[in-house]
């Protein structure tokens, strides 16, 4: 695909969980509109062939290997790419893991698994991005939830949904104490979408059951929900921050 627009250039984009589904389609998305992105995974060889899929487009973007479960990696890794580029001014939180065990069956290890990804990694994140963020003029933050947040869906496991419930309100937070630093942060709510995650084989039920009880008719694709996020970390959003979208195709809830 061509380039899109010039809307992101001088921006320098921070995408976790880019080797692959939203992520992906993320970082993307942003490469077209004239970023600069970091691709930034744990799969550093899937973060690399992202990177590689947008220099093959005209686009720049380098691997940037994380575990946003480790403050230590964090902080190497946002140093990295703050040495590479000179700023960070888009950060845009998509990694997460999932786990389908019941409440009443989840281990202790395994809650703490999942909920050190996909909550207590987003705060490292936030907390290290700021002073380059803040150092850079501002920036826009996008973090990524999901319809489990809202509904108590017993999808993805009770670890899951309580961290991207978190998710929710650590942007609130971080929106209303950064606003003053010119920094934006909103949050996503996706529903089902047609990524490793939404087909994920462990999932007590598979993508096709989810899209009778889609106003649309389908999942969503990668496409729908990185237009939105190209939206919150444009100028076009100047005056926007501390919302949470939901992106479902019409769907207010996301099932059981």
């Amino acid at each position: 695909m061509a380039q899109e627009s010039q809307r992101l250039a001088g921006d320098v984009a921070v995408v976790t969980g880019a080797a692959s589904g939203l992520s992906r389609g993320i970082a993307l998305k942003l490469a077209r509109n004239g970023a600069v992105v970091a691709c930034a995974d744990l799969n550093a060889t899937g973060a690399e062939e992202t990177a590689q899929s947008i220099r093959a487009e005209g686009g720049d973007a380098f691997a940037v290997r994380i575990d946003i479960g480790d403050s230590a990696d964090v902080k190497r890794a946002f140093k990295e790419v703050n040495d590479r580029t000179g700023k960070i001014t888009i950060l845009v939180n998509g990694a997460a893991l999932i786990k389908f065990s019941p409440i009443e069956t989840c281990t202790d290890e395994e809650w703490d698994q999942v909920v050190r990804v996909d909550l207590t990694g987003c705060f490292y994140t936030l907390r290290e991005v700021h002073s380059y963020m803040k150092a850079s003029g501002g920036g826009r933050i996008v973090q990524i939830s999901s319809s489990s947040a809202k509904s108590g869906s017993s999808f993805g496991g009770p670890h899951y949904t309580a961290s991207k419930g978190g998710v929710i309100s650590l942007s609130k937070y971080a929106a209303r104490r950064w606003v003053k630093d010119n920094i934006r942060v909103t949050t996503i709510c996706p529903g089902i979408s047609n990524t490793p995650l939404g087909n994920h084989p462990d999932s007590p039920r598979k993508i096709e059951d989810f899209v009778k009880d889609i106003p649309m008719g389908r999942v969503a694709e990668p496409e729908d929900i990185a237009g939105v996020v190209l939206f919150l970390v444009s100028d076009e959003s100047r005056y926007v921050t501390g919302i949470t979208v939901d992106v479902n195709g019409g769907r207010e809830v996301y099932g059981n």
